[in-house]
């Protein structure tokens, strides 16, 4: 079922930047499941946001969570590497995956659906605002309890292949047996106190080993969306670290 949910997602892909006359911007996605009765999607609304969903605030009867990730082919990162600013081609990576995103998630759900199932694609998935920047369905934490990976010093979850691209996800009533949560820490610095080379990343100094200033962050965010409309990212924690790519 993974294998089949990812090619359909490598397909789509493919076809929107044949259609658009775009180059792919990623590499082979990955798909895992959580069980949508697991009782970390209830903690989430401790961790993220009292309001964040549940799966059974899509699907009533919600059995799993398809949850994907979207790795940039390493030039992306490579290209935004240095500057004050996020580079062009990371900003438009942004963008673009955020404008494919339907078209993928309408795909899965069409799978989904043949197969005798209902799914739906999750709302709320952005941050809220300014003054509230979390959301009511965090993808990253959706995906850690699919069994993606763990969290690095950077906020980023490092998966099978690496941190440095985007994650979607479906509910569905599609009964899928969940991935395991891996229990080994994937990040150097929290596992043996080494690197760190995405805290000397952070051109604000929002990111540090020894704290994380979220408002700072975000300030700086805005000021790549003034330049870059929509793409309210600055990706510099990210790009060439030993996380970045990964192969399990």
């Amino acid at each position: 079922m993974r294998d089949r949910m990812a090619m359909i997602i490598l397909e789509t892909l493919e076809e929107a930047c044949r259609e658009q006359g775009m180059e792919m911007l990623w590499e082979a996605p990955v798909v895992k499941f959580a069980d949508a009765r697991d009782a970390g999607f209830v903690r989430l609304k401790e961790l993220v946001g009292a309001d964040h969903y549940l799966p059974r605030d899509y699907l009533a009867d919600a059995a799993s969570v398809l949850a994907y990730f979207l790795p940039f082919r390493r030039e992306i990162g490579r290209g935004n590497q240095g500057g004050e600013l996020a580079s062009a081609a990371w900003a438009e990576a942004y963008l673009v995956t955020n404008r494919l995103f339907p078209l993928v998630n309408g795909a899965l759900i069409r799978a989904i659906e043949t197969l005798g199932f209902s799914a739906c694609q999750p709302t709320d998935a952005g941050m809220i605002s300014l003054e509230e920047p979390s959301s009511r369905w965090s993808q990253r934490h959706v995906a850690y309890l699919a069994g993606h990976g763990t969290f690095g010093l950077n906020n980023m979850l490092i998966s099978d292949r690496g941190c440095m691209g985007r994650y979607g996800s479906i509910v569905t009533t599609l009964p899928v047996d969940p991935d395991p949560i891996p229990t080994e820490e994937r990040c150097l610095y929290k596992a043996r106190g080494i690197c760190g080379l995405c805290a000397e990343r952070c051109v604000v100094g929002a990111l540090r080993r020894d704290g994380f200033d979220r408002m700072k962050c975000l300030a700086q965010c805005m000021v790549n969306d003034a330049k870059y409309p929509g793409a309210d990212v600055c990706g510099k924690c990210m790009v060439e670290l030993p996380c970045s790519h990964m192969m399990k």
